[in-house]
This record gives structure tokens, C-alpha cells and sequence, in this order.
């Protein structure tokens, strides 16, 4: 009977560990999206295409911007994924990283465009909610 038991516990890892160097052959995991792009470059090709309407980009500037923005976008996923850093820290960060790369967006702009961009970030900023510092009252107690 444990030579039965042993036997079949062999052949069950084999076909375990059979299967997971199938998978990781066959590429599925870390697979990017359908097109080839990596999901979280997906956020950073949406702002190019926001910030390509909004200023009216040439198609030399969008090839520019592109890598200037998708490593912002992967910065900026980064970030948002961890979940280890409180929201207040989080925040300043997100904050640092948009600066940071504000600047090099920016350089491939014409003057026009930069104004344009300036406002923009500026509207942005403003449409963000101001986080409560103030403490919520507690409820009051049954009687």
C-alpha cells in the first residue's frame, strides 16, 4: 500500500511541475496586452494621446513624448500599486513624479504649447480634492 501511495504522490508532483514549466514556456505569465504594449503603458499612451489633442502635437514631438511619458506612466503605476505606503506619502510622491517629468515634457514643447500645458496642469491640480485633515465626529450613543 505505501509503495501505491508513494507512486502515486511521484507521478502527481511530475505532472505538477510538468505543467508549470509548460506554462512558463508557453509565455502566459507576464504576458503583455493583445497589441504587445504592457498594460501600464497603456495609461502613459492615453495622457500622449490626451496631451496630443490638447496642444496639437506633431507627430515628431508625440515620438518624443512617448518615452518621456511612458516612464512617467510606469513610475506612476508603481506607485499607485504599492500598497504599503499610506495615501498622505503616496500622494507627495505621485506629486514628486509629476514634477520631475513636467519639465521634460515641457522641453519638447513650443511656446505656445508649453502655456497651453502650463494650464493644463494647473486645471488638473485644481480639479483634485483637497484631503480631509479634519477628524470626523463621532456618532452619538444610543440612549
Amino acid at each position: 500500500m505505501r509503495f501505491v501511495t508513494s507512486c502515486l504522490s511521484t507521478a502527481v508532483l511530475a505532472a505538477v511541475f510538468s505543467a508549470g514549466h509548460l506554462y512558463a514556456q508557453l509565455g502566459v505569465v507576464n504576458q503583455p496586452a493583445a497589441n504587445g504594449t504592457p498594460h501600464r503603458s497603456l495609461e502613459a499612451l492615453s495622457e500622449l494621446r490626451m496631451l496630443s489633442q490638447q496642444l496639437n502635437l506633431t507627430p515628431e514631438q508625440r515620438e518624443k513624448l512617448r518615452p518621456i511619458v511612458t516612464e512617467e506612466g510606469e513610475q506612476l503605476h508603481d506607485l499607485r500599486i504599492d500598497e504599503h505606503l499610506p495615501p498622505d506619502v503616496k500622494r507627495a510622491k505621485v506629486a514628486e513624479v509629476r514634477e520631475k517629468f513636467g519639465p521634460k515634457i515641457a522641453a519638447e514643447l513650443t511656446p505656445e504649447q508649453q502655456e497651453k500645458f502650463k494650464k493644463l496642469q494647473e486645471s488638473l491640480i485644481g480639479k483634485k480634492p483637497e484631503p480631509t485633515k479634519a477628524p470626523v465626529a463621532p456618532a452619538g450613543q444610543p440612549k
